[in-house]
Formats: structure tokens, sequence, C-alpha cells
């Protein structure tokens, strides 16, 4: 499939601990972001500084776990007989982060979330990719967490806190194509992702790869 790619943005969890991007948001906003949200919103106000047209364009968030933190203290106090939280309960679904963001922006468009286990960061390019049949810009955005316990041993990606965020474009930009391979042997997540920031954001001409169950290679330049 072949695309263009416009701006990228990569932020760790380090980079939102001490953060102006947030400490700019309200008291009462901030309170409720958890560190998985903060992590999403940190990533697509570093894309708005230098393209502000993101903040009104159709987005598709990838994630593998969601905000599954907040969802295992949820189950702690059903354990132990507490009464739930609405306001946790209702930002503990998957898509509460970007109904979060959508309100930060003030943006209408539409809003996808996407979950497909090991292979969540590419799937979430293809249905990206696939509104670009409808949309002349996408932003992507993948957004995760290592999963806290007892659910560590079920898997190892991501290896840290990270989010990405490549705003897309069916017709301007630096070109990219995305395909699908035979997988051979199984990668980790954040140092393709890093690569694959790296190339974008510096115009620059590679190939990235990622493998699990299935391979996908991105041809960047």
């Amino acid at each position: 499939m072949q695309a263009f790619t416009k701006a990228s943005a990569v932020a760790l969890q380090d980079d939102v601990v001490v953060d102006t991007i947030l400490r700019e948001l309200p008291a009462g906003t901030r309170r409720r972001l958890s560190p998985y949200a903060k992590l999403l919103v940190r990533v697509v106000y570093q894309l708005i500084a230098d393209s502000p047209q993101v903040a009104n364009t159709p987005i598709v968030l990838a994630t593998q776990h969601g905000d599954l933190h907040r969802t295992i203290r949820l189950l702690h106090d059903l354990a132990d007989e507490q009464q739930l939280s609405p306001t946790q309960f209702s930002l503990s679904v998957n898509n509460a982060a970007l109904g979060q963001l959508s309100i930060l922006l003030d943006n209408t468009a539409a809003m996808t979330t996407v979950a497909a286990g090991d292979d969540s960061f590419a799937m979430g390019w293809l249905e990206a990719l696939l509104q670009l049949q409808q949309h002349s810009e996408v932003l992507f955005i993948y957004a995760d967490e290592p999963p806290p316990e007892p659910y560590t041993e079920h898997s190892a990606l991501p290896e840290q806190a990270f989010a990405m965020a490549v705003l897309l474009s069916n017709q301007h930009g630096h070109p990219l194509q995305f395909e699908a391979k035979p997988s051979t042997e199984k990668t980790g997540l954040l140092a393709p992702v890093q690569q694959l920031h790296q190339l974008i954001s510096q115009h620059g001409q590679g190939e990235v790869q990622l493998q699990g169950k299935q391979a996908w290679s991105w041809y960047v330049g």
C-alpha cells in the first residue's frame, strides 16, 4: 500500500514525567488523564506544534492493551468488594482516551480504535492507510504500556511505555510503502518504531521490518 507521510513524533514514558505541554492543560483535565492517556496526548500535541491541521484530522489509534492498568485497579476494587468509581469505569474502555483527546482538541472528525494483539501496531497502520481512500489526511497513533501483573507473562510487548503519532496523506509528503511478508523470526517493537520515526522525520530512505506472527515492512523514501 502506497501513501505519504508529513510528520512523525515519538514519546517515551520519561518524556511525560516533566512535560511543559501537559502542564498547559487545565488541572482538572490532567487529573483525569492516566499515564497511558498522558502519553497519547503528549505525542499528539508534540505533532501539532509543527502540523496544526492534526487537531482536525480523522484519527486511528492502535493499542494492544489500552488503559489496562486502570482496568486492573477496577478489578482489584471488585475483588475487595469496593464500590467502583463511575469516572474510572467510564475511562477504562478502549476508546476513552480518544474521547478525552477529541474534547481537548475540539476534534469532531472520525476516530477509530484498533486492538489486534501483537500485530496491533501494524494493523493500526493498515486501518489508517485504508481510511486514506476516504480522507486526504489521517492521523495514526500507537500508544501502549507493558501489561501489569498478573498479565506480564502473557505479553512481552511493548518493552516500555511509548507512543507514536504519524500524519499520513494520500497525495503529498514523504513516500511510504507498507506491505506484509512471511515471518521468519520475532522482533521487538520499540526499536523498529524508533527507526521508522527517524526515517519519516528526517525524510530518509530505508526499510523497517516488524516481525511477529506476521512480518510487516515499511519502505520509506
